[in-house]
């Protein structure tokens, strides 16, 4: 390990003031605690080591502490609890309780159910508990895009703005046409470099970023913004038609979000959105080593407080105090979604999953008579909203594949429809 990254280890706060979210290199102790078993930047993602590796991934990369605050909500348990042993799953090969369907098809690690304000269920396995950050995957790109909501209702940022007008430096590749909305509901269409077809994002923004840890972003000196020069090509859609789900407009959201707050995004969620919904632990945003948070897979946090935050969009963004912590329009045009959402979704792949769209790094699913918005990660993380039951389920877990067919309709097609059900 060079001398650079061993000082980067030392944790330090972010120039951007002394309340800032605390910045800090790789886990140098980590690291060689995992290399032990052969667990690595490059190897954790495989499917021998990614059960291990989800409470720890922020350790492999740069990434900022998000403080609790003094505030915390405390989710007082229903008096009736939802026994998933009870609960009936119907699969290829016939019936299976919630609890096995889970634990053993899922793979899940933890999951907290929540109706009415309270917890109707809770359980944390591979040696977690209430308090253990998870790795959240994708559903950090909702994360980030709640920054840029939060960012919108203040005044701050013009979600309908061309991208450019934040970030000049995109003029001349494929997104300079593109609005801030459109970036963030990616309805923008680029091509990603050959090859990473099966991967649904570019190899060369993980190097950049460092999300394989520091060795790969060495020629990348500027990290993730180095990688928005790459992108000059797109698919032969108009701007704003087609949905197309591709890690970099997440990145590029966080760097406006950055632009306008005039600090790390990661610090307006902590400040802004995490303190204020009353997490019980801190969380860590990953980032690259020039401290632009990974818009799209940065997240790490409990599951409990997963489902805290889920609370917002059942309560018009209003936190347990009644206090206003998401813009209520945000929120409301998230549930109503619009046209040029729901035509976009239409002639993307994710069509054959439901009915629905994609706005703000969200999704919304309509699965027969049930309509869920969701927050959604590969490998099992997800925090599902639904209002008919006023209900919030945030599952976290280490399915060894990911984006498959097979995983996507035993999350939406058979355990939460069971779980909604069984809460009616």
């Amino acid at each position: 390990m060079n001398k650079t990254v061993i000082a980067s280890i030392v944790a330090i706060t972010t120039a951007f003031g002394s309340q800032a979210a605390t910045f800090k290199g790789p886990d140098s102790e980590f690291i060689q605690s995992a290399q032990s078993i052969g667990m690595t930047g490059h190897t954790w993602e495989s499917p021998e080591y990614i059960a291990s590796a989800m409470p720890h991934v922020y350790k492999f990369s740069h990434s900022y502490t998000l403080h609790k605050g003094d505030y915390v909500s405390v989710l007082a348990r229903a008096q009736q609890q939802l026994d998933l042993t009870q609960v009936v799953v119907e699969d290829f090969d016939g019936a299976i309780s919630a609890k096995d369907f889970l634990a053993n098809r899922m793979q899940n690690h933890n999951a907290v159910i929540i109706q009415d304000g309270k917890i109707v269920h809770e359980h944390y396995g591979n040696g977690l508990d209430e308090f253990s950050p998870h790795l959240d995957m994708s559903v950090s790109k909702s994360f980030t895009a709640m920054a840029a909501g939060i960012m919108a209702g203040q005044g701050k940022l013009d979600m309908n703005a061309p991208v450019t007008n934040y970030l000049p430096e995109l003029k001349g590749t494929a997104f300079e046409t593109a609005t801030v909305q459109e970036v963030a509901d990616m309805r923008t269409a680029v091509k990603l470099a050959a090859g990473t077809k099966e991967k649904y994002w570019d190899v060369r923004l993980s190097n950049a970023q460092g999300y394989y840890g520091d060795e790969a972003s060495k020629p990348y000196p500027n990290g993730t913004r180095d990688f928005f020069q790459l992108i000059t090509e797109r698919q032969d859609y108009e701007m704003g038609e087609k949905y197309d789900y591709q890690d970099v407009n997440s990145e590029i959201l966080g760097a406006v979000v950055d632009k306008v707050a005039g600090k790390p995004f990661p610090e307006v969620l902590e400040q802004e959105l995490l303190q204020k919904v009353g997490l019980a632990a801190d969380a860590h945003f990953m980032s690259d080593k020039k401290g632009l948070g990974m818009g799209s897979t940065g997240m790490n946090m409990a599951t409990k407080d997963l489902a805290r935050v889920g609370m917002l969009f059942l309560n018009e963004g209003k936190n347990a105090k009644g206090e206003q912590v998401l813009p209520k329009q945000f929120v409301a045009e998230l549930w109503q979604g619009n046209d040029d959402v729901r035509s976009a979704w239409k002639i993307s792949k994710e069509v054959a999953l439901a009915d629905g769209y994609y706005k703000d790094q969200f999704r919304v699913l309509e699965i027969g008579d049930k309509r869920i918005l969701a927050m959604i990660g590969v490998n099992g993380q997800v925090c599902a909203m639904h209002k008919e039951t006023n209900s919030v389920i945030a599952l976290n877990g280490g399915y060894p594949m990911a984006e498959t067919p097979r995983f996507a309709a035993m999350q939406f097609h058979q355990f939460v429809p069971a779980i909604l059900e069984a809460l009616e």
